[in-house]
This record gives structure tokens, sequence and C-alpha cells, in this order.
């Protein structure tokens, strides 16, 4: 079966051609700073009956290894697009934030990361952040750290146990749907603005579910909808007004690509069925770091988990994410920490081309510390989202690695374009200390390197 993936540019319009039984045409409506399609996206087939396509971000630091600096710089471009509606005025350094992530050089990611650490805008009023797990935890702390004055959390698909949930609401079209917030109400019980920050809208109706959550028992008067791409069609975009008038309320959205899309057909691919390994397979040795040794307070929260099987873990939760929310106070703890472990960390590094792996919703701060750990880094992070592999050229997912998630054995886990990097090591970064027995299936995955790095930051 011949399978093709290209881009026929026409003005403002592109049609992708995912496979040869699919296609995603694209037309342009907005794109304040001139950023390329080839910059901001790729197109890949998706293994969900409920969507069966997926805009791979390029920039998001997700599903395909990027230089950590780049998701870094995007959220701050995102985050200037907010500022820029909210006050009329000019992001500092935006122009260089532009270049960084057109260019993708070294030395200008350096120099327009510089001005990120630096970034402190100021709104007219305080703004709570909302970033959707799990793809857009690390995008939402990466724009609420540009601000002043404002607070950020991030929702998670993970259960606590014994542990009140704040906001419910649901992802329709996740393979996960169940989305759970566990800030405490302080965080939302206010009549602050809330910006929800997210890498894609497709229909809005996520965005839609979690302000009808929050209207429940924190109603306000402002909302707004930031992502990086806004697909929503014109009968999406009327119910966001029919929902607006119901609830008395004016929502806004911006985002650094918007339009319209339409898709035919559907990816003619077979799923090959996943096999588990047995778990009497050698696994190859790996070196535990603990970062507890960091000569740097950590501060966490001593909740327990709860996973399908009923395990409990009861090792402590950052409290440096927005897992349980966080303010602008903390932003020189967060930058702090990961620079001290970044530098830690570097120490430990064996070769030249080193692989930094976030782990599910556990994606800003180790992005943050790969930052620090000296040239030749790539990073980006485990997900749930199941994507059809296809080793051609012009396709955005080459291969895949598939396992049980270390966090939850229920939940199938993947890691992509992995295997043909040849690094020379990997550094997998846990929020939480996990059981050997756990870590196997991942790190069997990378049995092929010198080095196999395990960290935890609690």
């Amino acid at each position: 079966m011949k399978i093709s993936h290209s881009s026929i540019c026409y003005p403002s319009r592109y049609t992708h051609e995912v496979c040869e039984t699919m296609q995603v045409h694209v037309q342009i409506e907005q794109n304040p700073y001139e950023l390329s399609v080839e910059t901001l996206y790729e197109m890949a087939a998706r293994i969900n009956k409920k969507r069966s396509f997926l805009f791979v971000s390029k920039v998001l630091g997700k599903h395909i290894p990027i230089p950590p600096e780049v998701p870094l710089v995007a959220s701050a471009l995102l985050a200037s697009i907010y500022y820029e509606g909210k006050t009329t005025k000019q992001m500092p350094g935006k122009e260089q934030l532009i270049e960084a992530v057109k260019d993708g050089s070294p030395k200008n990611l350096q120099a327009a990361y510089s001005i990120v650490q630096q970034l402190r805008c100021q709104l007219d009023e305080p703004v709570v952040f909302i970033g959707f797990a799990e793809t857009a935890t690390a995008l939402g702390h990466g724009v609420f750290d540009c601000f002043t004055d404002a607070t950020y959390i991030h929702s998670t698909r993970e259960m606590l146990a014994d542990e009140e949930v704040t906001l419910y609401f649901e992802e329709e079209h996740s393979h996960a749907t169940d989305q759970r917030c566990y800030a405490p109400e302080r965080y939302l019980d206010n009549e602050h603005s809330i910006c929800l920050v997210d890498d894609e809208i497709t229909t809005g109706k996520t965005a839609l579910n979690i302000i009808a959550s929050i209207e429940k028992q924190f109603p306000r008067k402002e909302y707004t909808i930031l992502s990086l791409l806004d697909w929503r069609s014109e009968e999406d975009q009327q119910r966001l007004k029919a929902f607006e008038k119901l609830h008395d309320i004016r929502i806004t959205t911006y985002a650094l690509l918007a339009g319209t899309i339409q898709v035919e057909g559907t990816p003619s691919l077979v799923e090959v069925p996943t096999i588990i390994g047995d778990s009497v397979v050698e696994v190859p040795y790996f070196k535990r770091i603990n970062l507890k040794s960091l000569p740097i307070p950590l501060p966490h929260y001593p909740y327990s988990s709860i996973d399908s099987f009923g395990f409990k873990n009861a090792s402590n939760y950052s409290a440096l994410t927005g897992r349980f929310g966080i303010s602008s106070d903390n932003k020189q703890d967060v930058e702090a920490y990961c620079q001290r472990a970044g530098e830690y960390l570097r120490k430990y590094r064996t070769g030249k081309r080193t692989l930094c792996l976030g782990t599910g919703e556990f994606m800003h701060i180790p992005m943050k510390t790969a930052v620090y750990m000296g040239e030749g880094v790539s990073y980006h992070s485990t997900t749930r989202s199941p994507i059809f592999p296809i080793n051609r050229e012009s396709y955005p997912i080459k291969n895949r690695m598939a396992f049980e998630s270390p966090e939850d054995p229920a939940t199938m886990n993947y890691a992509y374009n992995v295997s043909d990097m040849e690094y020379d090591e990997v550094f997998l970064f846990f929020e939480r200390p996990i059981e050997d027995n756990r870590l196997e299936p991942i790190v069997r995955q990378f049995k092929g390197l010198p080095a196999i790095h395990i960290v935890d930051f609690t």
C-alpha cells in the first residue's frame, strides 16, 4: 500500500495527504505572527474512533523530540498574543522570540530563552491560568510564567485517594475523557478572569465543559481560551456564542494559528496489537538519581494516588507544578530548582546525544531542567495518545514505543521517534518515585542504550 504525507500549499490553504485514504484540508484565517504551518505542526493518523487525525506539534515537546528551549519560547509567544489582546502593548523581545521559533538555531533559542526568563508582564487584574492534562500542562505553565499577579492550575487524569475533586469535566474526543482539578477552592473562589490554555482547539467543547463546571461553583464574568492552534468551524463558534448568552459571560479566544479544517476519508491502516513482554525478560541496568540531595528545598504535598487496580502510591507530589496550584511568587523557586537540578544531572551525562523524557502530565519541570543539562539534549514526553507510526520521510511519526504506564499499568503509554535517533543515553523523569517492577516495561524499551537514568523529583 502506498502511503504518503505531503502538503500542497496555496495562499493560506493546505492539503495534508495523511495516507492514501485520508486528506485534511486546512484553511488559514488568522496568523498574527506569520508563523509557517511547517514551523508549528505536521499531520499524522490517530488511532481513535472519535478523531482519526492528529496535529503533531513541533513546538510543544510532547510527541516528538525537540530542543527543550522550543516549548518554553513557544509558550511565551502564546502569552504575547494574550498580553497584546488584553493591554494593546507589545511583549518585550517578541520579535526575537518569533525569530527563534522560526529559525530554531541553538544560538537564537538560547537568546530567546534568556528573554523568557526575564519576562514580568503586568495585566490590569489578577488572572487564573488553567492548563489541560495531559498535553498542555507545560504549555499552560509556560504561559503563566510570563506574568505577575497570576496563579496556575492544571487539570489531571490521576485519582487521589481520600481527596475531594474541586472541578470535574470531560474531554469528549480524548482517549481518556475524565479530567479533574484538585487545586484548593481558594484558587477559583474569586472573581478573577480565567484563561484556559490548550495546545489545540478543534471544536471547543472541552473548554466549554470546564467553563460550565466552573460556573456551577465559582461563577464569574470573563474567560479566555488560548491555544497554539484553533480549528473551530462556524458551527463551533456559534455554539460558543450561544453558551456565552446562556451563562451571561464573555469568552475571548486567541491562537498562534486559526482557521478551519475539512477531513476526507479515514486511515486505512491496520493497528498491530501491542504485545506486553514477559516480566522475566532481562531488564537492562538503570541508575536511579535521587534529587533529595540537592541543596535547595523542594516543597511537596503528602497526597496518595490510586490507580485502576486500587494500588495506592503514597509518595509525595511536587508543589512546583500546577497540579495543586501555584502563584507568581513561586516562579523563582521553580527556575532556581530546575537550574540546580539540570546542572546536577549534567554531571551524570555520559554521551553527546542525550534524550530527556518527561512522563505523562509531568512535563514543565523536566523540560526546564533539560535546558540546563548542556548541549546535545533533546526533550519530549511519554503520552497516552496512540498514533499510527509510518516509516516514511514525509510523515512525522516514524516509530513508537508502547508500554504499560509506570503510574497505572492499566493505561498504555507511548513514546515516539526515539529508536532512530541514536541517543547515547536517556534520562527518564518522574514526579514521584516508582517501584522497580513498575519501571520494567518502559526501561525495557531502552535496552539498546548504554545508559538509562531514572530521576524522580521528590
